[in-house]
């Protein structure tokens, strides 16, 4: 069980000064350790206001980020990346996506970024009394889903078509690097995964088909994976996953609702869940009734990060005692999702996205 009445999901908005510095940095006018520096900066700055903002977690806002998913997984050995463009919404965009090159494996010994990040951003949180760090990362199955079902590739150069292999190594991969956060200080962790709603879209299923696996078969794939990765981690560090349906430039990526995968889900032994509810789009809460009297928390994703319409407080409220006749009084509350997926951010700008920020806090009366 998470401890907590509200929480962020992780991504704020870039400032300029970030996106002038990796401008400068991508054309090779500054150093990577002149880039760090700008970072280091302005993360201390964004701690500083969620403080004064009132938030009981602080995340980096993924400032040091391309990719809310990527970034993560290229720290792991055997994983790589291709670039290439897409047409998305009618806009060409530059795109990158994952895949397996060799043995998968997380190295604890070796000088990881993210490290870095969670180790600047801890000792930042502790500047502050009664304020804790949250580090966010990707989840195993994102390896799954950029291989096999975007690349559409069915083996690997080092593990032929033995996807439990692949399976075994993403998850040990996991729990290596669950416990060096451990070590490096780190008690909340947020597994980021959308995987699960690619398995709603009935168009994304189509292609899952066409590719010669099953629903059922991809879905087995995701909770064996994502329940070995959570093997062995301390128990007084809390786990928890967050999944919303797509959110490239604030635009969703995957329609459908939660009913066929809210199973699947809620075997994981995560702590907390943080879900996305924040239009119709979402449907009813009722697959979530599962959860109702067990020791996980909910967290109820309600305020919008996409649209910059500010919700009220009484809308909110409303919607969160719906939530509540369903699953019961282990509820939170948060945005639906980061507002920065990617680093051009959503269709947003900053003041709405504090003023949102103010919103969450102001409910903490009625949770």
């Amino acid at each position: 069980m998470l401890d907590i009445k509200i929480d962020i999901v992780g991504s704020f908005l870039r400032p300029q000064e970030i996106k002038e510095a990796r401008a400068k940095f991508n054309n090779n006018e500054i150093t990577f350790e002149q880039l760090r520096e700008v970072e280091d900066a302005e993360i201390a700055k964004l701690v500083e206001k969620e403080v004064q903002h009132g938030l009981p977690f602080v995340t980096d806002g993924e400032y040091r980020r391309r990719w809310w998913h990527l970034d993560w997984l290229k720290e792991f050995d055997g994983f790589t990346t291709k670039h290439f463009d897409k047409v998305i919404n009618g806009v060409n965009n530059h795109i990158e996506l994952g895949y397996i090159e060799g043995k998968i494996a997380y190295d604890p010994n070796k000088n990881h970024k993210e490290m870095y990040a969670w180790d600047y951003l801890n000792a930042q949180a502790q500047k502050y009394d009664g304020v804790q760090a949250k580090k966010c990362i990707s989840g195993p199955n994102m390896i799954l889903v950029d291989h096999y079902l975007q690349m559409g590739i069915k083996d690997t150069a080092y593990y032929g078509q033995d996807i439990d292999a692949v399976i075994n190594d993403i998850a040990k991969a996991y729990q290596d690097a669950i416990l060096d956060f451990y070590n490096h200080g780190c008690r909340y962790l947020q597994i980021d995964d959308t995987s699960w709603t690619y398995m709603i879209d009935d168009d994304f299923v189509k292609k899952v088909e066409a590719l010669g696996y099953t629903k059922e078969q991809v879905l087995n794939w995701f909770v064996t994976v994502s329940t070995k990765a959570l093997e062995n981690h301390p128990k007084d560090m809390k786990i928890a996953t967050h999944f919303c349906k797509g959110n490239f430039k604030g635009n969703p990526l995957f329609h459908g609702f939660y009913d066929t995968i809210a199973k699947s889900v809620a075997s994981i032994p995560y702590d907390g869940y943080f879900v996305e509810y924040d239009d119709a789009r979402s449907g009813s809460f009722e697959p979530w009734k599962i959860l109702k009297g067990s020791d996980r928390t909910f967290v109820v994703g309600l305020i919008s990060t996409k649209n910059p319409r500010l919700e009220t407080k009484e809308e909110i409220k409303e919607r969160f005692l719906d939530a509540k006749e369903v699953i019961g009084d282990n509820l939170a509350l948060s945005p639906q999702c980061g507002f920065a997926s990617v680093e051009e951010g959503n269709c947003i700008d900053e003041e709405t996205q504090w003023k949102k920020i103010d919103l969450l806090i102001s409910c903490k009366d009625f949770i």
